[in-house]
């Protein structure tokens, strides 16, 4: 009897032991850096997360605003009061950060300039991040793999827009993780991180599906022609990259042709083909299945069937029986494709409207009244045309050449930074062809393609013929151009007096 007290005794301290320890586990738990809930205030947030991860919370301080964007009120007269600061204070480590211009207690954009930022602070930062944080900025941080995809894992929960991740070069091939399928970056800074033609090759094939990146800066890098070459690939299926920046590298006439090539017109490879003929069924299937299902009879379910018997429906079907023919002209005018009721669509009319109404938004204007109304009307006009391009794949204004599929080249791109490379002559008559040949195109009507080229100290012949004619073109190509006045000859004023 004793020893089966004992072995009770015994199992009820062990299940005793047991019970404690899981208690502790999920205290534990709940004090964990993960399992703590935002509770909208940033700094809070921060400095409880930094406290459960153990960790001395680096300072966070408010970035200063440039003074031009105060307004000129802001920046009149001088201080009337002076604080004095350690100069030691101003190398400290800190995290300089910028307010929601809606929500006073959370943050917009963090800027970390000049000091190790380590893996454990990166997971702070991603843990306290909040939902309205735009911009992140990290210069000079010795970031590593490991730092780029805590980076990563922050850019996939959030709608950040603006990254620079400049003088980071132990990470120059991993760039790439940042560009995923669900990106929302619009504008990627990647200057002095030491990419390499084997660095660069996993970015050019991240940029080829990639749908949000308008702005891909490379400054001073070390891309060669093998380089500009699998960016070029990249390119020819990408129709989202506005401005690209390969200043600063090593660039040739070998990488500068390659770029030039993909402005001009494009030979679908085998493939693209396939992919094409895909993209081509699948939009097919889609048009099929968006038809309304019909019966056995083949007669469409929707359709109300017609009384045989009374003859109810005769007349209407005798009016009717030319739904194309001349009984239905003031019909077939009202409803057009891309209208639905008789109503225009506002779909590829929006020009011939705007003309017929003397502006965009004439009657949204009539409709506000006082300086509203004007503010209102004024920004619409101010509103800069997007032009959406679509699938290169699927693009109408294809033809063939000697058996192969040609299709217009990339036109999305507008804005190209070559300067200090290594261009010579041949370059540059590469990149004349190249703007001469969208000048002159009908494959894009409408689309001017690239409008602004920076060429400054490359190596070649600045009095030569192509390059005085490709300064011109650029020149009239320019949004800012104006057209100098023609003076009227003083001998037909005279005549006309």
């Amino acid at each position: 009897m004793a020893k089966k007290k004992e072995k009770a005794a015994a199992k009820e301290e062990t299940v005793q032991a047991i019970e404690g320890e899981l208690e502790d586990e999920e205290v534990a738990d709940d004090n964990s850096p993960e399992a703590y809930t935002l509770t909208g205030d940033y700094r809070t947030d921060y400095n409880e997360i930094c406290k459960r991860s153990e960790m001395e919370p680096i300072l966070l301080r408010q970035r200063a605003q440039n003074p031009a964007s105060l307004g000129t009120d802001a920046v009149e007269g001088a201080p009337t009061t002076y604080t004095t600061k350690d100069k030691y204070e101003y190398l400290r480590p800190c995290i300089e950060v910028e307010q929601d211009d809606e929500n006073k207690d959370s943050i917009k954009s963090f800027y970390v300039k000049g000091w190790k930022v380590s893996p454990s602070i990166l997971t702070v930062l991603n843990l306290a991040a909040p939902q309205t944080l735009t911009t992140i900025s990290l210069w000079r941080c010795g970031l590593d793999r490991e730092a780029l995809h805590i980076i990563a894992n922050m850019l996939s929960k959030l709608a950040v827009r603006n990254v620079s991740l400049d003088g980071n070069p132990e990470c120059a091939g991993h760039f790439h993780l940042l560009l995923t399928e669900d990106c929302t970056i619009s504008s990627l800074s990647l200057r002095s991180n030491k990419i390499s033609c084997s660095d660069i090759t996993p970015l050019a094939a991240a940029l080829s599906s990639n749908k949000s990146l308008t702005n891909l800066s490379l400054h001073n890098n070390c891309i060669e022609d093998e380089g500009a070459q699998q960016i070029a690939r990249g390119l020819r299926m990408n129709r989202t990259l506005l401005t690209l920046n390969l200043s600063g590298n090593k660039v040739t006439d070998v990488g500068t042709k390659a770029l030039s090539d993909i402005l001009t017109s494009l030979t679908l490879t085998h493939e693209e083909i396939v992919a094409r003929r895909k993209l081509i069924s699948e939009n097919k299937s889609s048009l099929v299945t968006d038809e309304p299902p019909t019966t056995p009879g083949g007669r469409a379910k929707d359709r109300p069937g017609s009384n045989s018997r009374t003859g109810s429906h005769t007349a209407l079907d005798k009016k009717g029986k030319g739904a194309s023919g001349k009984g239905n002209k003031k019909q077939d005018k009202m409803e057009k494709p891309g209208t639905k009721d008789g109503r225009k669509s506002d779909m590829g009319n929006k020009g011939k409207d705007d003309k017929r109404k003397g502006g965009g938004d004439a009657k949204k204007g009539n409709i506000k009244k006082g300086t509203a109304g004007k503010k209102y009307q004024e920004e619409k006009e101010q509103e800069p045309e997007v032009v959406e391009f679509s699938n290169p794949l699927l693009e109408a204004n294809m033809s063939e050449k000697e058996g192969k599929i040609v299709v217009p080249g990339n036109y999305a791109l507008t804005c190209l930074n070559l300067n200090n490379n290594s261009i010579n002559d041949n370059g540059i008559t590469s990149l004349y062809k190249a703007i001469h040949f969208q000048e002159n195109s009908t494959m894009k009507r409408g689309i001017k393609g690239l409008l602004r080229l920076t060429l400054r100290n490359n190596k070649f012949d600045a009095e030569s013929r192509h390059y005085n004619e490709l300064v011109d073109m650029m020149t009239r190509r320019d949004p800012f151009y104006e057209q100098p006045l023609i003076e009227e000859d003083q001998s037909n004023i005279t005549a006309q007096t």
